[in-house]
């Protein structure tokens, strides 16, 4: 497809038959047809909306649950990078770009004395992927947190939606998968920075004991079913 493929004018980075292996998790897997890191939301706008809507969009942020393929991935895969990495925190509320690390958002959260966060130190994504999935770790999930994301749809058009409609259940969301999210406010209590830092170590430590973030593991591979753990 990607010798066919006809792509709008970006000012960002556009790569063709980019390896993928280097962007995930394991270290494995093909090619994408083209790889779009947009320069900024408007750079991302512009490109889908000029998109042929037939070529398929992907997301891709730590890659951290993503096997690809050796075939590769079809279409354009889209890795948002620094530009939309970005954390402000305004009282409770932290408005974190869809590129932003879970720990980093976390760490942002904790030195400003907002608790509710800590369970994104435990997860290894990224704040585009929290959304998208309802990511949650240790007896939290974005659900709990969230109160609306930007997201940029297949047509290039920049819609807000609220935690109510984005119709979370049990890692899953009503987004389109076309759709690219590209920032999300989160709001938090008040708490104490030591208290938020040592409940952080408490979730790192619990990780490293049992899905060690120094090994490329599966993590926990299989969804719970409702009610029960699937190990």
């Amino acid at each position: 497809m990607s010798e066919a493929l006809s792509l709008p004018k970006v000012r960002g980075k556009l790569t063709q038959d980019a390896p993928l292996a280097p962007l995930v998790w394991f270290k494995a897997g093909g090619t994408a047809d083209w790889l779009f890191e947009p320069a900024d939301i408007d750079d991302l706008r512009a490109f889908l909306a000029d998109l042929d809507p037939a070529v398929p969009v992907m997301p891709l942020g730590l890659g951290s649950n993503l096997i690809v393929r050796d075939g590769g991935v079809p279409g354009v895969v889209i890795k948002l990078g620094k530009p939309f990495a970005g954390i402000e925190v305004d009282g409770m509320t932290l408005t974190c770009g869809a590129g932003a690390h879970g720990i980093l958002v976390a760490s942002a959260a904790r030195d400003a004395g907002v608790a509710g966060m800590e369970f994104m130190r435990g997860i290894p994504g990224t704040v585009g992927g929290f959304v998208r999935m309802n990511g949650g770790a240790y007896g939290r999930e974005v659900a709990d947190v969230l109160i609306d994301c930007d997201v940029v749809m297949q047509d290039g058009n920049l819609m807000r939606l609220t935690k109510r409609e984005l119709a979370y259940s049990y890692r899953h969301s009503a987004l389109h998968d076309n759709s690219v999210v590209v920032s999300a406010r989160f709001e938090g209590e008040p708490g104490d920075p030591e208290a938020i830092g040592a409940e952080m170590d408490r979730i790192a430590e619990a990780r490293e004991n049992s899905q060690p973030l120094r090994t490329k593991t599966g993590g926990s591979t299989f969804k719970n079913p409702p009610g029960e753990k699937a190990w």
